[in-house]
């Protein structure tokens, strides 16, 4: 496996072909026994690459090497010269050798059989062991966030469906039969929830976007009786939650009031008049805390710190001393951890470019080991029967397009669609080609193609994720954001496309935003995160010479002329500003009617942009001339990526946009042979 592997290095090498050369084809063992020697060429190489991984999962398609092989030499072989004066006695004994070897052979083929008998119980038995995953829930629509009680008996979790809205429910294992309660009522938005350690209540943030509102309740789950426990403030982010071992401390995830800084709060449950109390850092942090787990004896808790969109970690942090503990490397986005009941593991989820997998760190020996499970997510243990459930989810976007010529609505038109996800379309009127990100070759890279999807070309061959992609008004280059190694960091690319040749926008700042271009493509807008604010700035893209042109919290802008800047921000609407004026920002499109941050586009006589209702989405048009919105089209909820753009092919009256699939989401129970036991 191995040597072919290197001889096909750096080629993407499909399970078939694998399955083909190394089992001669032989599906039946092959397939079982591609994973098992997938996971132990892993475990064993598992020192030989500073990456942290040596061999890479493409979703869907195979495996390739990520490190380069070198060769050894040939080893030569020496001839042996046989002396004539014994020609006769060296016949005479290789008949004798050769009826020796004959008489031997029987034998020898017994006992290579017997071997590979042996190996074969060792290998299935033993250390291979496979894992065995059972189905908890299976209704349609997104069954996320499990919280299994104590004992494992009940399963809360939140359940969605297309257009109806997001609550918590609860499945009893011994009555399987029976449909899952509803715990949740109304219009509002919870995540994830966790159970008091005696199972008596659960514990959930309830947050009301309309009313800008956001509570920790506590909810009596015999009773279904509620009692609000604190107010929280909110980032439209995951409500991350848990609780100590004693029950005596909640764990919440919030944001400052005055900095805005999301962090970590505790807040007391032996009083009922408690304040949360904030654990995280909270002005000039390096990172932002985001999700919580406490060790089972309560003496530490596990922390996942964001650097930014490309670097988030898991740190321990020892409670008595505050010693804090890197415990994990390279890793993008975690989707997920929880602490074994034995405090000896930590399984936890990771996601990069979009496809989740699973791990397990051992902390006595420090190492890491993959479950390859496809869609894994956000782990729990059951505390007291140390039984693991996960979510397995998978994230599936294609480009899509609508036609605004006519009056007649219709449903997209996919462009682009495979088993892979293709995201961030942006069109050039020069080129006549979009570019976009693809993660075809296990990363986001830059990928262009014509407007109909054909002609496809990689731009990009990083290694790394790519992000927001954006043509020059020339058409000459393109920038977009990628992390910068060892720097911890991320900056904004640019791509002469003629010449491929790529440099980096030379700018003082280590936290960007989504790039778009000054009028004459001399300068980079995008919004700066510093501890202090997040501005939209105009960055040099030869000097890095920045200069702050909003001073109200925006977060996306594209310059219409050398001077008018169209921006949104964290409050909703539309804004609009001249940036060779000192004049204040005007609001160029309500609140009320303009929701979105990034999904949107400006043309010459007006804005597109997507608007989000409770049950539904739809596209808009608002004329500069009117002064109105019109409806284009009404869309199923989550049928637009969240945080996707929107472009415009003006010659063909298209507008293009990434599509998601309404995520199919199942809870699940993990038995992994490398999961502790005791």
């Amino acid at each position: 496996m191995l040597c072919y592997l290197a001889k096909n290095y750096p080629r993407v090498i499909p399970r078939e072909e694998l399955i083909d050369n190394v089992w001669a084809g032989n599906y039946y063992v092959g397939e079982k026994a591609l994973t098992n020697a997938i996971w132990h060429l892993r475990q064993k190489l598992s020192g030989a690459n500073d990456e942290d991984e040596v061999i890479d999962t493409i979703r869907k398609v195979g495996y390739r090497l990520l490190i380069e092989p070198h060769w050894l030499s040939p080893v030569e072989t020496k001839k042996i010269i046989v002396n004539p004066v014994d020609n006769k006695q060296t016949k005479k004994q290789k008949i004798i050798n050769r009826k020796s070897i004959n008489q031997a052979l029987p034998y020898l083929l017994l006992f290579i059989v017997a071997i590979i008998i042996l190996w074969q119980n060792i290998f299935t038995q033993t250390e291979f062991k496979p894992a065995n995953i059972t189905q908890i829930t299976k209704a349609p629509g997104s069954e996320l966030f499990v919280a299994p009680s104590p004992n494992a008996e009940l399963i809360v979790y939140r359940w969605a469906n297309v257009n109806t809205s997001e609550n918590l429910y609860i499945t009893d294992r011994k009555q399987p039969q029976l449909p899952a309660q509803q715990l949740t009522f109304g219009n509002i938005d919870v995540n994830m929830s966790v159970w008091s350690n005696d199972g008596k209540y659960l514990y959930y943030a309830r947050t009301d976007n309309e009313n800008h509102s956001c509570e920790i309740i506590r909810i009596k789950v015999d009773s279904h009786q509620e009692r609000k426990i604190t107010d929280c403030a909110v980032d439209n982010g995951y409500s991350y939650i848990d609780i100590s071992p004693d029950d005596k401390t909640l764990a919440f995830h919030g944001v400052d009031k005055i900095t805005k800084t999301p962090g970590i709060y505790f807040i007391s449950l032996l009083s009922p008049n408690s304040q949360p109390v904030r654990f995280s850092c909270e002005i000039n942090c390096r990172y932002r805390d985001r999700d919580i787990a406490f060790s089972p004896d309560g003496k530490a808790i596990a922390i996942t710190k964001r650097l930014n969109r490309f670097n988030e970690n898991i740190f321990i942090v020892d409670l008595q001393n505050n010693i804090i503990e890197k415990v994990t490397e390279g890793e993008e986005d975690i989707v997920g951890l929880t602490w074994h009941p034995s405090g000896e593991q930590i399984i936890y989820a990771a996601q990069r470019a979009d496809t989740r997998q699973g791990f397990i760190y051992e902390l006595s020996s420090q190492k890491k080991y993959r479950l390859d499970i496809e869609g894994f997510s956000f782990p729990k243990f059951s505390k007291k029967s140390r039984e693991l459930f996960f979510q397995q989810r998978t994230e599936q976007y294609h480009l899509a397009n609508i036609d605004i010529s006519t009056q007649i609505a219709s449903s997209p038109f996919p462009v682009i669609q495979s088993d892979f996800n293709h995201a961030y379309p942006h069109y050039s009127t020069m080129t006549k080609r979009m570019v976009y990100v693809s993660n075809e070759t296990g990363f986001y890279e830059l990928w262009s193609a014509d407007n109909n999807g054909k002609n496809r070309k990689q731009l990009t061959h990083l290694k790394q994720n790519t992000r927001f992609p954006r043509w020059s008004h020339d058409g000459e280059r393109i920038a977009f954001l990628a992390p910068v190694e060892h720097k911890g960091g991320d900056k904004v690319h640019i791509l002469d496309v003629a010449t491929q040749q790529l440099s980096i926008v030379p700018s003082q700042y280590k936290a960007h935003n989504r790039p778009t271009w000054s009028f004459d493509d001399n300068a980079i807008i995008s919004a700066i995160y510093t501890d202090e604010h997040t501005d939209l700035y105009h960055i040099n893209i030869t000097d890095g010479a920045a200069k702050r042109i909003t001073f109200d919290g925006a977060r996306y802008g594209i310059m219409t002329s050398a001077s008018n800047l169209l921006y949104t921000k964290i409050e909703n609407g539309l804004w609009q500003k001249d940036i060779t004026a000192k004049n204040p920002s005007l609001k160029k499109i309500s609140g009320e009617l303009f929701t979105s941050r990034y999904s949107w586009t400006a043309e010459n006589d007006g804005i597109y942009f997507k608007e989000n209702n409770a049950d539904h989405i739809q596209i808009n048009f608002y004329s500069y001339k009117t002064q109105q919105s019109s409806t284009l089209i009404k869309l199923p909820l989550q049928t637009i990526k969240y945080s996707g753009v929107l472009t415009i092919i003006p010659e063909h009256k298209k507008l293009i946009f990434t599509q998601t699939h309404f995520p199919q989401a199942n809870i699940k129970m993990l038995d992994h042979p490398l999961i502790d036991k005791n």
